[in-house]
């Protein structure tokens, strides 16, 4: 006897054995038992998940001898051709090797003759989606008024290319992906079945590269167990699938914790000359810390992992080593990193400068070293909060009783005054600090305080936006300028407060009146880089709105 797959030998053959359905299965059987079986049905949803499967049970429980049923008996000689395929009331078409007009006009003169044998002629379409718009067309009276003894039921993985003249003449069920750990049953079923020794963790790794297919994970088990002769372990797993392994995505995030550049470098080059993908490489990192990231801020990670319990605990431990900043850091830097990657054939070097960045920006450092930091803080004197400054600007902090009256300031003195503030923070918080310092104060109205940031650095504005890391901004601008101030945050592409008070007339507007009225050409040119590159292409010069002209 031939040899049959697994996705064909272990097909459900009922409605029960179908996985991860059940809010269809449920309805259709109802149908079935209530008689409410519509002429027309839509099953959309990703590839492998059970569409054709369940329209091939839902024919079989129609025209079972013992029938209309929700359990076909498997036994008649009906149910017994469905299964083979064999049998000429269900029609499987193909939708992209019959997708023309012609192909449809036959389907709607044959639908007019009765069925050979069961209940009904039932029509399977897949991927109904490739029909043209005439084949669409020709089918739609047929499919709203077809004769009694007609079902249709059409299977596609893009419902939104099905027209909606179409859609509303069918009841549309959506198939969802099946759960890593639905699959992972199943295939532990079929091993002991096949009598294959199969690890856990090796099953682990098949169910998630599925990706929501059982069919995708069922071709890959069958396809190891060859590879293995019956004996399937992790290793093999990954040597047949190329996936990097997970001591290669702890080592990768060892070095970034122990700011080992060579470490990290000395990884990637051992991936790429054992052909891994480099992208995938990547995109493990990101689910790699994403895990971190799970473990850091719940209870019950190992509901929200798809892994075994020791390497849940693994990334408990590793997550021990970083701040919630610092893995949201790694992150966006890895994600921006893929986008690097799609744009240049190199794939290897974005990588590679990405994991330099990392292991040498100060953002990230050990959560040792911030422990140690913060101990030290404990041992000195609480900081002292600074008197009112005299009116002709900032001066050094003095020390004054709690109760002293709040002063005012304007944004310049701020600006003066604002690596002080960045360097009292960087004592306290050094990833706050580092992703601070790329915004700017921006305008001060009353006591709140605006923070530019400009649009490449969003991530790190969003980041400050946490409560605790207002507050910690909003304590020593407090401690080190004595002002009670709020703090906000706002991405803008306009020209900081900084630049504009760095310019020599933004310190001395006078300036603006004085002979004909022109603005000062290098100080906008200095704020602005594409005024300044436009004057420098065409030869221009700047006018005010003043007694001068045009330029």
């Amino acid at each position: 006897m031939a040899y049959i797959v697994f996705a064909r030998k272990y097909r459900p053959k009922n409605f029960d054995e179908i996985t991860g359905q059940s809010h269809i299965t449920t309805t259709l059987k109802n149908a079935i038992d209530q008689s409410r079986v519509a002429h027309a049905y839509l099953f959309a949803g990703p590839r492998g998940v059970g569409k054709t499967t369940t329209a091939r049970i839902l024919a079989k429980a129609l025209n079972c001898e013992k029938g209309p049923t929700s359990k076909p008996c498997d036994k008649c000689a009906s149910c017994r051709e469905i299964t083979s395929g064999s049998s000429l009331d269900i029609l499987e078409i193909d939708g992209a090797s019959n997708r023309g007009i012609d192909e449809m006009r036959s389907l709607r003169e044959n639908a007019k003759f009765a069925p050979s044998k069961g209940a009904f002629k039932i029509y399977i379409i897949d991927e109904v989606h490739m029909l043209s718009n005439e084949a669409f067309n020709a089918l739609l009276k047929t499919l709203e008024e077809p004769p009694p003894h007609v079902k249709f039921i059409f299977a596609t993985t893009h419902a939104h290319k099905v027209p909606p003249t179409i859609l509303s003449r069918c009841q549309r069920f959506d198939f969802r992906r099946i759960s890593p750990g639905e699959i992972l049953d199943n295939l532990r079923n079929i091993a002991k079945e096949e009598k294959l020794t199969v690890d856990d963790e090796a099953l682990s790794l098949i169910a998630k590269y599925g990706d929501g297919s059982m069919r995708d994970a069922q071709v890959i088990l069958d396809q190891i167990s060859s590879f293995t002769r019956g004996s399937v372990r992790a290793d093999d797993v990954t040597k047949i699938l190329g996936i990097v392994d997970d001591e290669v995505l702890f080592g990768l995030s060892g070095a970034i914790c122990s700011k080992d550049p060579k470490e990290a470098l000395k990884i990637i080059d051992e991936l790429v000359n054992n052909g891994k993908d480099v992208m995938q490489a990547v995109t493990g990192m990101i689910e790699h810390f994403r895990n971190i990231s799970i473990t850091k801020v719940t209870k019950e990670p190992g509901r929200l992992i798809d892994a075994l319990s020791d390497k849940v605990e693994r990334y408990r431990l590793e997550s021990a080593k970083f701040t919630i900043e610092q893995i949201l850091y790694i992150i966006y830097t890895l994600s921006n990193t893929i986008d690097f990657m799609r744009k240049t054939d190199m794939a290897k070097v974005p990588f590679e400068a990405a994991m330099i960045k990392l292991t040498l920006d100060t953002g990230v450092v050990p959560i040792s070293d911030i422990i140690k930091r913060m101990e030290a803080l404990e041992d000195t004197a609480p900081a002292p909060v600074v008197k009112k400054a005299p009116a002709s600007g900032l001066s050094e902090p003095k020390v004054e009783d709690q109760g002293s009256s709040r002063r005012s300031c304007n944004i310049d003195e701020i600006l003066s005054s604002w690596t002080k503030v960045i360097s009292y923070i960087k004592a306290k918080k050094i990833s706050i600090a580092s992703y601070l310092q790329e915004g700017d104060p921006v305008t001060l109205e009353d006591d709140l305080l605006t923070i530019g940031f400009a649009r490449e650095f969003q991530f790190h504005k969003e980041v400050l936006e946490t409560a605790d890391n207002r507050r910690t901004i909003e304590g020593a601008i407090r401690d080190m300028l004595g002002l009670e101030l709020r703090v906000v945050l706002v991405v803008t592409g306009s020209v900081t407060a900084k630049d504009r008070s760095g310019s020599p007339d933004a310190q001395n507007p006078d300036r603006m009146d004085e002979g004909s009225g022109a603005t000062d050409e290098t100080a906008i040119a200095d704020a602005d880089p594409i005024v300044k590159k436009a004057l420098e292409m065409f030869g221009g010069k700047l006018s005010g709105s003043g007694s001068g002209g045009p330029a």
